[in-house]
């Protein structure tokens, strides 16, 4: 896999992982639920702000 297809898949991640949040925030999800889902989005999110920073240094 190229850098730019990681950091393409990372983005999809990262926005799928946000998306979920969204759609437990709106069913009123247990909050720990919705700490944990935050969590991976952040994690997902930062994962692919790292990939598009290496690349850029390219």
């Amino acid at each position: 896999m190229t850098l730019e297809q990681s950091i393409d898949l990372a983005e999809l991640q990262a926005d799928m992982a946000f998306e979920a949040y969204l759609a437990a925030f709106d069913e009123d999800a247990h909050p720990q639920t919705l700490d944990s889902l935050e969590t991976e989005a952040l994690i997902a999110r930062s994962r692919y702000d790292d990939l598009r920073s290496q690349g850029l240094g390219h």
